[in-house]
């Protein structure tokens, strides 16, 4: 059993309330093959990357076992930034590019990633190497490659581990009410490499071949010069398999949700415009948009239904507290 620490107590208390939070920033998330994962396996998630960290919290709302996400490593320099990220259980990689003073940390990498998969937890890579808002797998690096056989044929090998051809597909990458599938693919085990590991180059290369054709089939390819006429085409052929649930009309939950729209429109635009203003629009602004929804609003909400209770009691207080996320709920639905 894990000792509980900060670190975990934090990271389990920052997915209860991701849970919590995605079926109202989401329409709706589908996700296939879940029930195909390798059970008691260490896995490692090799996914693509369109919308920077919010893939990791979707990839960690769906797994039973933590997460250990490898990141860029430069947003770990200052010293807060890097305090928190770490109890989110992010591992930070630098590149040789980023300066020779951090060469040394991708053994601290690789050795932190092998920790995580000992103890049974999932590493998630994202094999493209870069995050860009699109609808296609770019060329894979030998990122994954060499990490997965270090793990397979290093020291202290671990051959039950299983690499998870992953595909992320958004319906669009700016804010909430977006459909959204998750599909894992079919596992690679080490066996399913035919090279020998002794032809270190070749095996590298049948490895991504191998990992490039499993996680194209989970990805939606749209051309980045397609006509927008023809990418909403596509769009909407393939997320009608990710339909939300059709409800039939109710003109009172339809009422609600609009009052709940209209009582939360001020607080998302605040949100929004902070989100904008400190990412620049790119591709960090989902995630920095959707941490601070999951991180201040339940604090909002809290301090409000603290001061209600403190005028007009304890019941209208609770009332608050509760009735608010209801009433996001209600108006990210109906």
């Amino acid at each position: 059993m894990r000792k509980l620490t900060f670190d975990i107590l934090f990271y389990y208390f920052s997915r209860f309330l991701i849970r919590l939070a995605l079926p109202i920033y989401l329409r709706k998330l589908c996700v296939t093959n879940f029930d195909k994962l390798p059970k008691g396996a260490p896995l490692l998630i090799a996914s693509n990357h369109p919308d920077s960290f919010f893939d990791a919290l979707v990839i960690g709302s769906v797994l039973e076992q933590p997460i250990h996400t490898l990141t860029r490593g430069d947003v770990f320099r200052k010293k807060t930034a890097a305090f928190w990220l770490r109890q989110i259980n992010l591992i930070p990689v630098f590149r040789g590019s980023e300066g020779r003073q951090y060469v040394k940390n991708h053994d601290v990498t690789a050795e932190e990633s092998h920790d995580a998969l000992k103890q049974g937890d999932a590493v998630v890579v994202f094999s493209e190497g870069i995050c860009v808002n699109e609808w296609r797998l770019r060329p894979l690096g030998k990122g994954t490659a060499r990490m997965a056989y270090k793990i397979w044929y290093g020291d202290d090998a671990l051959q039950s581990m299983k690499v998870i051809p992953t595909g992320l597909n958004y319906e669009h990458f700016r804010g909430p009410g977006k459909r959204v599938t998750l599909n894992f693919g079919e596992a690679i085990a080490a066996e399913d490499i035919q090279t020998s590991p002794q032809e270190y180059e070749k095996w590298l290369r049948e490895f991504n071949e191998t990992l490039d054709r499993r996680m194209n089939a989970e990805i939606l390819t749209i051309p980045a010069d397609a006509p927008q006429a023809e990418r909403d085409l596509q769009l909407n052929d393939f997320f009608d398999k990710c339909a939300a649930s059709k409800k039939k009309s109710n003109p009172l939950l339809g009422a609600i949700g609009w009052i709940g729209r209209i009582i939360h429109l001020p607080l998302y635009s605040f949100f929004h415009k902070k989100a904008a203003k400190l990412t620049a629009r790119s591709v960090f602004y989902d995630s920095v948009l959707f941490g601070m929804l999951i991180y201040l609003y339940p604090v909002i909400v809290g301090l409000l239904s603290i001061i209600v209770a403190a005028f007009a009691g304890w019941e209208a207080g609770l009332g608050l507290f509760v009735g608010l996320p209801l009433l996001a709920w209600v108006g990210s639905k109906y």
